[in-house]
């Protein structure tokens, strides 16, 4: 499966979240997202088979972009671009 999400840096996408989300506590969503994004660099995947999505395994576990959302296509949601140069 090939994804076609939108780069955004950890730092961009954490003061978009919690614009969107005041009550969410900085310090955790950053340990998560640093979490997801490691197990993402080490090739953890998804159940399925397919790569984790960074960003989407923060909150919901070590899932695909599919599994988490149950769409198809990301070009309209993130990724740490880290995750997103891995090749």
């Amino acid at each position: 499966m090939t994804t076609t999400f939108t780069p955004i840096s950890l730092k961009d996408y954490v003061a978009k979240h919690l614009a969107a989300n005041p009550w969410a506590n900085r310090t955790e969503l950053v340990d998560h997202l640093k979490a997801a994004l490691a197990a993402y660099k080490a090739g953890v995947k998804c159940s399925c088979g397919e790569q984790i999505w960074g960003i989407g395994s923060a909150f919901a576990g070590n899932a695909c972009f599919t599994c988490i959302s149950g769409e198809a296509d990301s070009s309209e949601d993130f990724e740490i671009a880290e995750a997103c140069l891995k090749t």
